[in-house]
């Protein structure tokens, strides 16, 4: 793709996260046909975007396919209720961690090491990071639009502080989600513990040229793929022995 293509994806995309009614697929010439180009528009939409990047989401590549997007200060929410887009009528909510990094991890040519990344962590937070798809119809969407779409994501919700060798230590976590009845379900994070995506993730920007900041957090992973849960409703949900989360959703 070229740069002219690229920066207009990028607004295309913008445009549509502030006008729910604008739900079409990018363009043919818009379409990223590689990863490089799904970044590429990624990258034009920070810097379109009129907002700074307060975290990031990622888990491990699985072979050529990356799962990466910037989360825009904005739309990260710790009071409630907290605003959210409905997609067809309901919140969806993953369950995650957040780590949260206290000194910046700038570009440089040389790779960081993992005890110089956790060096630079600050702590953790129980987290849900908000979804929405923001394609309509059922015409299928390639993988690559949808991570140059950021990859359903529309922010975060911050929960409690954690103990950061908690966090580290959670594999698998038994949930109980309740609003009004309870469910409980047993989670299991996608690479076998939420600390191994950061680790990745800083080096993976470093090569980029962006860098991580201080201050930004990193989700890196649902521990239960997707929950859908009532608008205007309190709900909550116990990370086992970790803490819970006490929240009302409103349509935005």
């Amino acid at each position: 793709m070229n740069q002219t293509q690229i920066e207009t994806a990028a607004g295309f995309l913008i445009e549509r996260r502030h006008n729910e009614s604008a739900r079409d697929r990018l363009a043919q010439a818009m379409r990223p046909a590689t990863n490089e180009d799904a970044l590429a528009i990624q990258k034009a939409i920070m810097e379109q975007m009129g907002d700074t990047v307060g975290g990031w989401k990622c888990v491990l590549p699985a072979g050529e396919t990356l799962n990466v997007a910037p989360i825009f200060a904005n739309t990260i929410h710790r009071q409630s209720p907290c605003p959210i887009l409905l997609d067809k009528g309901v919140c969806r909510i993953e369950p995650e961690i957040a780590f949260r990094f206290k000194q910046d991890l700038p570009p440089r040519d040389t790779e960081y090491g993992d005890d110089e990344i956790m060096a630079a962590l600050a702590g953790a937070q129980l987290a849900l990071e908000l979804i929405q798809n923001r394609y309509a119809g059922t015409e299928e969407v390639s993988y690559l639009e949808n991570l140059a779409d950021c990859l359903f994501n529309q922010g975060m919700y911050l929960g409690p502080e954690i103990p950061l060798d908690k966090a580290i230590n959670s594999p698998e976590i038994d949930f109980v989600l309740s609003q009004g009845e309870a469910s409980t379900f047993k989670g299991k994070h996608p690479n076998n513990g939420p600390i191994r995506p950061v680790l990745w993730l800083a080096n993976f920007l470093r090569q980029q040229g962006i860098g991580i900041k201080a201050g930004q957090l990193v989700i890196t992973g649902s521990f239960d793929g997707v929950h859908e849960v009532e608008a205007d409703r309190e709900m909550s949900l116990a990370y086992g022995g970790l803490g819970s989360i006490a929240v009302k959703f409103r349509a935005a």
